[in-house]
């Protein structure tokens, strides 16, 4: 049994290390993402759930440690009294962990637990708030749009903005289509009762609405679009103009809930390759990189309300707003990244 214990404590004193090493590591990650979350977590009480994972490593360690011949009832018995002891070694390791978290991280445990009493006042009183501060735009999609629309064109809009950037176009085309992926359609048709503009859902198979070459225009704002359906609906000489967020928009908000979301870069010179590769000529393409600076969260909330109602959720994404909320604190400002792109590119 010796062999058993000397194991045992070496195990333990191994995965001691390591999990302390672990918590620094993690703890300095989120001290400077602002996680505060992550140190609300703390609070919370001990509950081991580790025991499938023991069970693993216990296991392992046994079947190439073990001198006893293999799965004999001498190896089943002391595999037993080993996976026993491998658990409550774990679970003491875990609780120690923790309460030395507690004690590491008190003063932020503190701070977090005021951020968030503070963040649930604001959120009960909320009110509308639009002094956030949007750094100058490099380019005008209206502008651009309408050096390429002539009124005898047929014109198609795939947009998810309910129609807002075609009721604004002036002069509209006599032939005028809306193509809106997720909106119900009838509201939105109902916007243009004396216009002409037809607002319509793709197919059933996912295509345009529109036979071959039957386009002069078309304008993507801010929707996915299929590059091959694009080339099939417009005519020869017919132009695409593409209006999107790029990788770098809000990209502190999808840092937290999508670390992982895309490699590579989307923006004007990733979209104008794509669309080269089906043998159209780029006419035009811009990067747009700004900010938007926030100094409450009445005004970051009041934004999302009115360009993203998802995100203005404040208990879904609490800890996004708690980052902000700390960061308005400390600098009297929450700064997020804009990044948009245009291009325009002609069907040969």
């Amino acid at each position: 049994m010796e062999y058993l214990f000397i194991l045992l404590a070496s195990f333990i004193g191994v995965l001691f290390l390591m999990q302390l090493v672990f918590f620094e590591i993690t703890r300095n990650k989120m001290s400077k993402e602002n996680n505060m979350n992550w140190f609300l977590s703390l609070k919370k009480p001990f509950n081991y759930h580790r025991v499938g994972y023991m069970f693993f490593i216990c296991f392992i360690c046994y079947l190439i440690s073990s001198p006893e011949p293999i799965f004999s009832m001498s190896w089943i018995i002391y595999f037993v009294l080993f996976l026993a002891m491998g658990i409550v070694s774990d679970a003491i390791v875990q609780y120690l962990i923790l309460v030395y978290s507690k004690k590491r991280c008190q003063k932020d445990i503190e701070n977090a637990t005021l951020l968030k009493n503070e963040l649930l006042e604001i959120a009960e009183t909320m009110t509308m708030d639009e002094s956030w501060i949007e750094s100058p735009r490099q380019y005008d999609e209206e502008i651009i749009l309408s050096k390429y629309v002539q009124p005898t064109d047929h014109v198609s809009y795939l947009s998810v903005d309910q129609g807002e950037l075609a009721k604004n176009f002036k002069p509209l085309p006599e032939a005028t289509f809306i193509i809106e992926p997720y909106s119900d359609i009838t509201s939105v048709q109902n916007k243009f009762a004396d216009m002409p503009v037809k607002v319509l859902k793709y197919t059933p198979s996912g295509q345009m609405p529109f036979k071959d070459e039957k386009m002069d225009v078309v304008m993507c704002q801010y929707s996915n679009y299929d590059k091959l359906e694009i080339q099939r609906v417009l005519k020869p000489g017919g132009y695409f103009v593409v209006n999107q967020n790029g990788t770098a928009n809000l990209k502190e908000f999808l840092h937290i809930y999508m670390p992982f979301r895309m490699k590579g870069s989307w923006d004007a010179y990733a979209c104008a390759g794509t669309l080269e590769s089906i043998g159209m000529r780029i006419v035009e393409k811009i990067d747009d990189y700004g900010t938007l600076r926030f100094h409450s969260i009445q005004a970051i909330h009041s934004y999302f309300k009115k360009y993203s109602p998802d995100i203005a959720d404040i208990n879904k994404y609490q800890i996004f707003y708690l980052k902000a909320l700390k960061e308005i604190k400390e600098k009297s400002f929450y700064e997020m990244t804009t990044h948009r792109f245009l291009v325009v590119a002609q069907k040969a």
